[in-house]
């Protein structure tokens, strides 16, 4: 698994010839989900020019990934509804065969267009793979739904880049990059959760893990493996109590990111 992760560090994938956008058009910014039968991707795109991209492929999991990284705009006058390209610069991937980091593999050529709607709450990549002004393939998302349990939730004290997603369709994420590089605490892995909403307690079942040390994954070999859970304002708090004895053994609390 290990020898699969990309890192970078400095890696910049923008064209001179753009004039660059000092400022991140605000209906843009979001967690946009593009959800299919058979494969789910969330692309999140963050105001300090950072993104997040997560794909999920349900019928061949191996396949799935995460790729974080940042990301540049760029004004051009090439089609007059799309004024905005915006170009990917990876700095981790687990998986360098998917995702946008492909993309570096043909980054003379490849123009990605950038276009949102916000009363429509969606978000289109239109890729231009061959710079020849004309758009081959148009990927679009729409935002994603924050409600109850669901959504995507962030731990802020860890230097590490920590976060559950939780979808409405009972398919969980989670995800830690060390930010040092340190692949031993780095990982992704997703799979079926389900919610008892009496008691508060959920359970974790991975579909795919990439690091069993970390995780939900991990905790299969205890015996009362289910998180309690309880949210609080836009807080989401982990309670464990590992061997079923009434003590709180581990608390963690994640934050809501819209």
């Amino acid at each position: 698994m290990y020898s699969k992760i990309f890192w970078a560090v400095g890696l910049l994938v923008v064209s001179f010839k753009l004039m660059a956008l000092s400022y991140v058009p605000q209906n843009i910014v979001g967690n946009w989900l593009n959800q299919q039968t058979d494969y789910i991707e969330l692309l999140q795109i963050n105001e300090d020019g950072s993104y997040l991209q997560l794909g999920l492929d349900l019928l061949q999991p191996e396949n799935s990934f995460a790729e974080w990284g940042s990301y540049t705009l760029s004004e051009s006058s090439n089609f007059a509804d799309l004024p905005l390209i915006i170009s990917f610069n990876p700095t981790f991937s687990n998986n360098p065969a998917e995702g946008l980091i492909t993309l570096l593999t043909d980054r003379s050529k490849s123009h990605v267009y950038i276009n949102a709607s916000a009363s429509a709450e969606r978000l289109q990549l239109n890729m231009d793979s061959q710079s020849d002004s004309s758009i081959d393939v148009i990927i679009e998302y729409h935002q994603l739904q924050a409600q109850s349990i669901e959504g995507y939730w962030y731990n802020q004290e860890f230097d590490d880049l920590f976060a559950v997603l939780m979808l409405n369709n009972g398919l969980y994420v989670q995800l830690q990059i060390n930010l040092d590089h340190d692949d031993e605490n780095t990982g992704m892995e997703w799979g079926q959760y389900q919610h008892q909403m009496d008691s508060g307690e959920v359970y974790f079942q991975a579909e795919y893990d990439d690091n069993q040390q970390i995780g939900f994954n991990r905790l299969n070999d205890i015996a009362a493996a289910a998180f309690n859970i309880k949210l609080h304002d836009n807080q989401l708090i982990f309670l464990l109590d590992s061997n079923d004895d009434g003590v709180i053994d581990s608390c963690s609390t994640l934050l809501r990111k819209n």
